[in-house]
């Protein structure tokens, strides 16, 4: 009679711990989704803006880069916080410093050397896929 019992309790069990495992890697999986789709948004952003101030030509119509209020850059601003929220540390702040670069480079009208902005970029980029695990 024990032994039946012993043998329903340990099934039980096992049907219980598989549960867990198959949540825990779901919830893995979703918080793998989410740390993708933040640094993807941030990417595409970050890319939009650069290319406004890399491209900008003193005779366009329209306002400078120098120019934009800092209302304008709240998409680039809601995606980095979303970075802030799915990625690691080391990578949020990587994010930040191509972000302050970013500002600086419109602060020249994009007419200033790349350099710094290319490197925190790059930076940025590498830690990115290391936490993605992408080569």
């Amino acid at each position: 009679m024990w032994s039946v019992i012993v043998g329903a309790l340990s099934a039980l069990a096992g049907v219980a711990l598989g549960q867990f495992m198959q949540g825990r890697r779901e919830a893995q999986g979703r918080s793998y989704d989410h740390r993708r789709e933040a640094h993807v948004d941030f990417l595409k952003s970050f890319d939009h803006y650069w290319d406004m101030a890399a491209r900008h030509n003193p005779y366009d119509e329209g306002p400078a880069p120098c120019d934009f209020e800092a209302d304008d850059f709240d998409e680039l601003y809601k995606r980095l916080l979303t970075v802030r929220i799915f990625a690691s540390t080391s990578t949020h702040r990587a994010a930040e410093m191509a972000t302050k670069e970013l500002m600086a480079f419109f602060g020249a009208n994009g007419k200033s050397d790349q350099g710094p902005l290319s490197s925190a970029f790059d930076e940025y980029l590498r830690l990115m896929r290391k936490e993605l695990g992408v080569q």
